[in-house]
């Protein structure tokens, strides 16, 4: 995300519990990930529960970007 659309993020939180509770887990799914990323070796079930986090990460990354556009457009 670029700076842009982290202020309009911010602007839009107070507003929008969706989006506060999209990017909240969004980030906590960044910090789990980048936690597993970290380690020199992952368990099969470490390497499967970090594919559905990304795959998870990058719905929720989806919607805010959908949220954004939604709140972008001319009413």
């Amino acid at each position: 995300m670029n700076e842009e659309d982290r202020r309009l993020i911010e602007a839009l939180i107070p507003a929008n519990p969706e989006l506060a509770d999209l990017v909240a887990e969004h980030q906590a799914l960044e910090a789990r990930l980048d936690e597993l990323s970290q380690r020199r070796y992952l368990s099969d079930a470490e390497r499967l529960e970090m594919a559905r986090m990304k795959k998870e990460k990058l719905r929720r990354k989806d919607r805010i970007h959908q949220l954004l556009a939604e709140a972008q457009r001319p009413s």
